[in-house]
Formats: structure tokens, sequence, C-alpha cells
């Protein structure tokens, strides 16, 4: 067996522990904002798959929002079974199989949280190649991934040893672009909840980025990027007009 194959069969029990509902419902809220403000024009009858699904905290979030026809898979057989107490529909399936499967524009989004980093350069040129010819146009791609531009993205990308690279908002930019997506957005994700504490979080982070801003001012004279947490988020929207 290969070492990641290893560590994917028993990933939720290797790196998240047992999972209820309530944190289930505690997850999606989390991550829940990140994608709100990007989908608002979506069709929400339009169908969703999130790549690489785990226990189905985004497909959640994604119900909340108003998406009815969501579908997920994951490589990870416990992953996929505490997923399928809420979405049946979700598969266990090697990411790009599953991908390939899909009818050719027929996509509203697809969404891809914490995955890109664990595959190669080549998988994920390829990965962005097969998403747009499986979105309709107008259709979004959205990731979520460690931000090598953070100083404290070590934590993050060091802490599984299944990480292949770490990539910048500038060269998920670059990436989007390559690939025929346009209206490139990327966005912070501190991770906080709707609680006080998590609200409290991001009124002193908004501290912290004027410190990193200004520590950025002094090296190279310019104040640089604003994203700045040790994940973030981007999204590209597939061409209506083929490049």
């Amino acid at each position: 067996m290969q070492y990641k194959e290893l560590i994917y069969d028993n990933y939720r029990n290797s790196f998240k522990g047992e999972i209820s509902d309530k944190s289930l419902q505690f997850g999606a809220s989390k991550v829940q904002p990140v994608l709100e403000k990007w989908v608002k024009h979506l069709d929400k009858s339009l169908p969703v798959i999130d790549l690489g699904c785990g226990a189905g905290e985004l497909l959640l979030a994604l119900q909340n929002l108003g998406f009815t026809n969501v579908s997920g898979c994951d490589v990870s057989s416990e992953q996929v079974a505490i997923a399928n107490r809420h979405f049946p529909s979700v598969v266990e399936a090697d990411l790009f199989v599953y991908l390939s499967e899909q009818r050719d524009e027929s996509l509203g989004l697809i969404t891809i949280f914490d995955v890109i980093e664990h595959l190669t350069r080549q998988q994920v040129f390829d990965l962005m190649t097969l998403a747009n010819r499986k979105l309709a146009p107008g259709g979004l791609f959205i990731a979520h991934l460690p931000n090598g531009l953070s100083p404290f993205v070590g934590h993050v990308y060091w802490g599984d040893i299944t990480h292949e690279w770490c990539l910048t908002p500038q060269s998920a930019q670059t990436l989007c672009l390559l690939h025929g997506f346009s209206n490139f957005e990327a966005s912070e994700h501190l991770g906080t909840s709707p609680t006080l504490s998590g609200k409290l979080r991001g009124l002193a982070w908004k501290g912290v980025r004027k410190i990193l801003q200004a520590v950025n001012q002094i090296e190279t004279g310019r104040q640089g990027g604003h994203i700045w947490t040790r994940n973030f988020a981007f999204k590209g929207t597939k061409s209506v007009v083929p490049l």
C-alpha cells in the first residue's frame, strides 16, 4: 500500500477525530462565509459537486445557501460513510474519475477545499482543464488551500505529510488564467465561527494584518498583498466566450 493510501484510509481518525451532527453544522458555519459572497448570482438548481468532500461540511454549507442538487466524492471510505448520513449521493471515488463522469458543461459550481495541496503540479493542471470542460459557461470553480504568502503557513503545510506544494494568491491567479477562468478573486479565510469568540478573533485579526502589511512595506518598500491568513480561498469563472 502506498503511503498516501494508508493515510487517506484513516484520515478522519488520524487528523480530525469523530464528528457529530453538531460539529458538522459547526464546520459548515465556518466555511459558509467563504462561499456566500461568490455564489449569490448562481442558479441554485444547477448541479454542484464538491471534490474531496470529506464528511460533508461544505455540502451542508452549500445546502444552507440554497443549492438543491449537491453531491461529492472522497477517497476515504470512513469520511464517505459519515457524509452519507446526510448526503446519500456522496460516493467513494477518485476525484478525476468522478469529475470525468460528469456531463460536459453541466455543472454550475465545482468546489475543492483542502485538496489541491495534496496533488502534484501536473495533477492540478489536469484538474483545472477538466473542471473548465465540465462547468457550464459562467460556472464557478472555488478552491480553499494553504496560503504560501502567510508567515503562519508552516503549521498547516508541514503538518500533513501528504502535502505536495503550496500556492499563493498570485500563483492561483496564474493557474486560473492559464485554464480559461476569468474574474479571479482571492480571499482570506481566518476560519472564525459566528460565535462571540469568533467575532472577537476577526476584530483582532484586523490589527495583526496592519502589522504584517507594515513589516512587508519595511522590507520591500510596498504594502503588498492583503491576504495573510494561513489558508485562503479563490474563485474563477468559466468564460462565457471560449478563449
